[in-house]
């Protein structure tokens, strides 16, 4: 087995995923290949040296950044509220109210020549030495611009309504620089920095957080939501490395070996996909506060371009990329708010194509592994489908009908929104054979 990899999913890193995988251990050694190796890039370039990524704050970046941590810790608290108007007038005077507020906290606090040197300077030095830092910094940063963007949470349709917001140049300088390190184009947040970078180590609370001051439910559903995008990839990377070793197997013409392979990966699955239905649950997961709280704050819907969304999460686009079946969202929208560590690692089994591989050899053994991989997959949409609409359909007046990754839908109404998003939603389950 890959030490190098496994050495990364440690008890310690896992979050504390309290759950049992039965699996048989694969006996085989793979040989080296460059799926392995661009495993070994997703965590060492993508993740601090672990996966799901491990990120350091304020006290392990450059101190003329460090105000960042402080500007957000004054601007958390002054974000939510318990109940929004109805009054847009009014919500326009509470947006730009905070909007100011921030440009007064960022001006006072940033110098942009000192940054622009610090982050030159930074960005000259080994990746792997520093990339936790470099993840800290980047939910920070996104915190501040969708807190800027959004003016209060709950999100309110006079925000919604705005097509442009002109952020201040202490929030443009440090994006652009995140945005080459990272390889993203995307103005807005993405599921790397607002949720895989945005937990303790301790795995204790949201590190920057739109709940501030709010209700033990309003807290403990950002931090569910947070920690359990954080635990599905803790569970996932065993899979991802059987994934690349398959592909290993096959390069090397020993199908037995990847059928194993595949046969423990199946195992694994099933046990996070049940993990995934049983965690999803309003015990866990309040979907009004969801709705209010996490969901639209994670929202962009500026200059065309939608916010983070569970679209975004490795594993699904891992699957889909193994197995085949066209991306959703597009490539396209994979390059604005996909980092490009884990890019490579998705075009790499896009490119080889182990169902065609595996078919055109007749591994007729390995076929039936990858069969029951896509009925598994079927299987979680079905699910979601359903259990989506319990979280999308809450009313929301002070909003339009929205969705974090699709932004603002045209719809009149919760009803027909669902009506939309169960359309779309059953072409990607069409899609998925």
């Amino acid at each position: 087995m890959l030490s190098w990899i496994f050495s990364f999913w440690s008890p310690s890193l896992s979050r504390d995923v309290a759950v049992e995988q039965d699996s048989k251990p694969i006996v085989h050694e793979p040989p080296r290949h460059r799926s392995l190796e661009f495993l070994r890039d997703l965590v060492e370039l993508g993740g601090g040296g672990a996966w799901p990524p491990i990120a350091t704050y304020e006290k392990s970046w450059p101190p003329v950044l460090q105000p960042y941590h402080w500007v957000s810790r004054i601007m958390e608290p002054l974000l939510p509220i318990e109940e929004p108007s109805l009054d847009c007038a009014r919500n326009r005077d509470i947006i730009d109210s905070f909007r100011a507020r921030m440009r007064f906290e960022l001006a006072q606090r940033i110098n942009t020549t000192e940054v622009e040197q610090a982050l030159e300077e930074w960005e000259t030095h080994d990746p792997r030495s520093f990339q936790s830092a470099w993840l800290g910094f980047f939910a920070c940063i996104s915190f501040l611009r969708h807190a800027y963007r959004w003016g209060t949470i709950p999100i309110v349709s006079a925000a919604q309504s705005e097509v442009s917001v002109v952020f201040p140049p202490e929030l443009e300088l440090p994006w652009r620089a995140l945005q080459r390190h990272f390889g993203i184009s995307s103005p807005s947040g993405c599921l790397t920095s607002i949720c895989y970078s945005n937990l303790t180590t301790g795995a204790d609370k949201v590190q920057y957080s739109a709940t501030i001051g709010m209700s033990d439910l309003h807290r403990s559903t950002e931090f569910s939501n947070t920690k359990f995008v954080i635990d599905i990839e803790s569970m996932m990377l065993p899979v991802y490395t059987l994934f690349a070793e398959a592909i290993a197997y096959m390069d090397a013409e020993n199908p037995d070996a990847a059928r194993d392979a595949l046969h423990t990966a199946n195992d694994l699955l099933r046990t996070t996909l049940k993990f995934f239905f049983n965690t999803m649950v309003e015990r866990t997961l309040s979907p009004k506060v969801w709705m209010a709280y996490v969901q639209g704050f994670q929202g962009w819907a500026l200059d065309n371009t939608d916010g983070s969304s569970g679209a975004q999460t490795l594993i699904f686009r891992t699957l889909d990329s193994f197995l085949g079946i066209k991306p959703w969202p597009t490539f396209e929208q994979e390059r604005l708010h996909v980092p490009e560590s884990q890019r490579n690692w998705l075009n790499c089994l896009r490119t080889y194509d182990i169902r065609y591989v595996a078919k055109n050899r007749d591994y007729v053994h390995v076929t039936a592994e990858l069969d029951s991989l896509v009925k598994q997959l079927r299987l979680w949409r079905m699910g979601h489908m359903r259990r989506m609409q319990v979280y999308e359909s809450v009313h929301r007046p002070e909003r339009k009908t929205m969705t974090a990754g699709i932004s603002v839908v045209d719809a009149p109404n919760e009803e027909q929104m669902i009506l939309r998003l169960k359309t779309e939603l059953g072409k990607r389950l069409a899609q998925t054979i």
